[in-house]
């Protein structure tokens, strides 16, 4: 760990880059619903240009670029050079000829003033450290009356991906409560927080609502536990802290949920997220 917390999220994102690019067919397709939700939040029409935060290995931006056409264009970005390598990978390897992609940190964007017609975010948002910064950022580069559309997580709780698969390790390591608004996964899973923020950030007609997606894993238990364990970057801490004498039973825990959501072909897992709509 280092004392500046956005390098410390630079290297963990960087560290995950190379799981993100070996699931990536299977966080796709498990993602898809919550893509299509974002995407449908966003009202895009043909021509528009679109910024995309945090885009990982690709998603929402994507998809996104077939919603607005060959006169649109997308920017996707992220912190890290090798989530943004993987996007380019992924736009080559689709065809997708009006998307560009580059490093960009939320706070300090690179862009014009009133650039862009919409700026989205797909589980971004909650790690940015100074969201008021990115807020301002994303509001100066929005066109006027521009839209954003953003997706957070919901609680551990109504998530049974991490509630079942993380949660028996934390009954057994307890890590540091972290400051109040830190950049974590559930940072906004209290959906008043994040219509506070925007609000008093300036956005307008701002709402920011609980949604139900379907989270189907692609395969088998095992497969979703590997995946879970692989992709789950800020988790990742309180797995290795697991004490050695305790991994037997915790396991047996992890795998026996997991076989619950299992159908035979999909581990079926229902989701809750955040969505949140604001207009500059």
């Amino acid at each position: 760990m280092t004392n500046d917390v956005r390098e410390d999220l630079r290297q963990e994102w960087t560290s995950a880059a190379p799981y993100w690019k070996k699931w990536d067919e299977h966080l796709a397709s498990q993602s898809r619903a919550a893509t299509e939700l974002i995407v449908e939040a966003a009202e895009l029409s043909p021509g528009h240009r679109v910024l995309d935060l945090a885009s990982g290995t690709g998603q929402p931006a994507l998809t996104i670029a077939a919603h607005v056409g060959p006169d649109g264009r997308v920017i996707a970005t992220d912190l890290t050079a090798a989530m943004v390598e993987a996007t380019r990978e992924n736009a080559r390897a689709q065809k997708v000829t009006n998307l560009d992609a580059q490093v960009a940190d939320a706070e300090r964007l690179p862009f014009s003033n009133a650039e862009f017609d919409r700026v989205t975010c797909r589980f971004g948002i909650m790690f940015i450290p100074e969201v008021e910064k990115a807020f301002a950022e994303i509001r100066r580069v929005l066109k006027p009356a521009g839209r954003v559309s953003f997706l957070t997580w919901g609680s551990l709780e109504e998530n049974p991906m991490f509630a079942v698969t993380v949660g028996p390790f934390m009954k057994h390591v307890r890590p540091p409560q972290p400051p109040p608004d830190a950049p974590t996964i559930f940072r906004f899973a209290d959906p008043a927080q994040l219509q506070a923020r925007l609000e008093s950030a300036g956005f307008k007609s701002v709402t920011v609502s609980k949604k139900q997606v379907p989270w189907p894993w692609p395969g088998t238990p095992d497969d979703a536990w590997q995946g879970m364990r692989d992709l789950a970057a800020p988790f990742k801490k309180i797995i290795a802290a697991l004490p050695p004498e305790k991994h037997s039973e915790v396991m047996q825990q992890v795998m026996s949920n997991l076989n619950r959501f299992y159908d035979g072909k999909q581990v079926q897992f229902p989701a809750t997220v955040v969505l949140a709509t604001a207009h500059a």
